[in-house]
């Protein structure tokens, strides 16, 4: 008896965790959220090269940031970060971008690599283009930070915690960063 219940404890768990009959997840290629499914036939790896917006049906972006390679009128907003967001406004995943053109006076951004959604503890957030590495400014990060510490509302900066990447502007994918060289700016910093 104890062995059948073993055996369905595993299962129970194998099921919780989605192991089962799945394969390891490769970093390099994007896997979907759990409980979102994409609309593209390929899954999220089908969105590499996609030209948004629009946006699949139910998905959207509600968050993003011009990703600057240099300081001519081209390369201001040459790429951009964002979220993929689904339609209950949850953000899915991370997406990095080029541009791609403009409809009217719509920016149009074809995407180079996609990443999961960070999972957040209590009082962690997602830092989008308001980041330092080793001090100098990176529109290209995108970190979690702990806001759940002292003082939080006078801080002029967080430090990253757990998880942090960067755009690397030529390939147009996200190469991980070292969290423990990122602050991110304090976007509710009183008087702001």
């Amino acid at each position: 008896m104890n062995a059948v219940r073993a055996i369905a404890v595993a299962a129970l768990l194998s099921l919780a965790a989605g192991a089962v009959g799945a394969a390891p997840h490769d970093p390099q290629k994007p896997s979907p959220a759990r409980g979102v499914e994409p609309t593209h036939p390929t899954g999220w790896a089908g969105w590499i090269g996609r030209v948004v917006p629009p946006f699949p049906e139910g998905f959207r972006s509600n968050t993003g940031g011009c990703v600057g390679s240099g300081s001519n009128a081209e390369q201001i907003c040459a790429r951009s970060i964002g979220t993929i967001d689904d339609a209950d406004d949850r953000s899915v995943r991370l997406y990095a971008a080029e541009l791609a053109g403009h409809n009217g006076n719509e920016a149009r951004w074809k995407i180079t690599d996609v990443v999961p959604y960070p999972k957040l503890l209590r009082g962690e957030r997602v830092s989008i283009s308001t980041c330092t590495v080793d001090g100098a400014a990176d529109a290209g990060v995108i970190a979690i930070v702990d806001t759940a510490v002292e003082d939080a509302q006078a801080r002029e900066t967080f430090a990253a915690v757990r998880w942090a990447v960067r755009l690397d502007r030529v390939s147009g994918r996200f190469v991980d960063l070292d969290p423990r060289q990122v602050q991110c700016y304090n976007e509710g910093l009183d008087g702001e």
